[in-house]
């Protein structure tokens, strides 16, 4: 459904953020899980973890839909060196 990496990395950190499977801590699973994505797909992930931390903390607080997720994300990386 989505073809960039940054929109799918968005779809599944959305996804465990709204739709808890966790007991606790689903903002920091989302995002970590999302940044691995990122690499396991080739992109040099570059964000910090208060980055990471503060969108999912809106992405739970207000809501953000992948659309917004994704604009984000995408700043997460760098492209590799070579």
């Amino acid at each position: 459904m989505y073809a960039q990496i940054h929109h799918r990395a968005a779809a599944l950190m959305h996804q465990l953020i709204r739709v808890p499977a966790l007991e606790y801590a689903n903002e920091l699973f989302g995002a970590i899980v999302a940044a691995a994505y990122l690499s396991a797909s080739g992109a040099m992930v570059t964000v910090d973890h208060k980055q990471a931390a503060d969108l999912a903390e809106r992405i739970a607080r207000d809501g953000l839909d992948v659309r917004e997720v994704a604009d984000e994300i995408k700043g997460w990386t760098s492209r590799p060196q070579g």
